[in-house]
């Protein structure tokens, strides 16, 4: 039971014990507020957890140390890759691919290391615009401060006309490109390769190193 509390002459404090009605006022706000912090706490897990894909941005981040390399699978046809393109180890869900492209040198130019993951795909456009509206908003909500950037190409009305949707966000040292295309699938068919039905549609996402070198090539 709460009391009031009064501060005697000689500095003694003194208490009084509060009338029931007082009591059963306070009873349900004390209620009321421990519940309101329940349920924030909740909601607050609840927004956590349903961010698979920030989740998987920031282990590939917390890897940039390396550039990647600790992310490094199998190569990929060393003999024509030269083991420059390696399997990813780190997936953003089941089934899903990842492809990692360590820092090499084209010429004078110099290519930053790169993750790249499929996010999923889908011949339905709109299924597939949903999953990259889920993707994107992930994104949004886990770097919520930043300046995204973006290039919508084709609506999707069309199945055999290009779709090509790009959002990218440049970070101090890194970058993030999240993109929804079926030009992959639309050129393998132009070339009688690959499904006749209907072009399948991808949603792809790029991690980029942009930091300088940590050894020069």
């Amino acid at each position: 039971m709460w009391s009031d509390a009064s501060i005697r002459g000689d500095g003694l404090a003194t208490f009084a014990t509060p009338a029931w009605g007082d009591v059963h006022v306070l009873r349900p706000l004390v209620i009321f507020v421990a519940a309101s912090v329940i349920a924030c706490g909740t909601a607050a897990a609840g927004e956590t957890a349903n961010r698979p894909l920030c989740d998987f941005v920031k282990k590939v981040l917390a890897a940039k140390v390396t550039e990647f390399n600790t992310l490094k699978g199998e190569a990929q046809n060393p003999a024509v890759f030269k083991n420059e393109v390696f399997h990813g180890i780190l997936l953003p869900s089941p089934g899903a691919e990842c492809t990692l492209f360590i820092r090499t040198k084209v010429g004078r130019a110099e290519l930053d290391p790169k993750y790249s993951c499929s996010i999923g795909s889908a011949t339905d456009f709109a299924a597939a615009n949903r999953l990259f509206a889920r993707s994107l908003a992930d994104l949004r909500a886990c770097y919520g401060q930043a300046r995204f950037m973006d290039d919508y190409d084709g609506d999707g009305r069309d199945p055999t006309e290009p779709v090509n949707w790009n959002v990218m966000l440049e970070g101090p040292d890194f970058r993030l490109e999240l993109q929804m295309s079926n030009q992959v699938t639309l050129v393998a068919q132009a070339f009688g390769q690959g499904s006749p039905d209907m072009p399948e549609i991808t949603i792809t996402l790029d991690v980029t190193d942009t930091s300088p070198p940590k050894t020069p090539i």
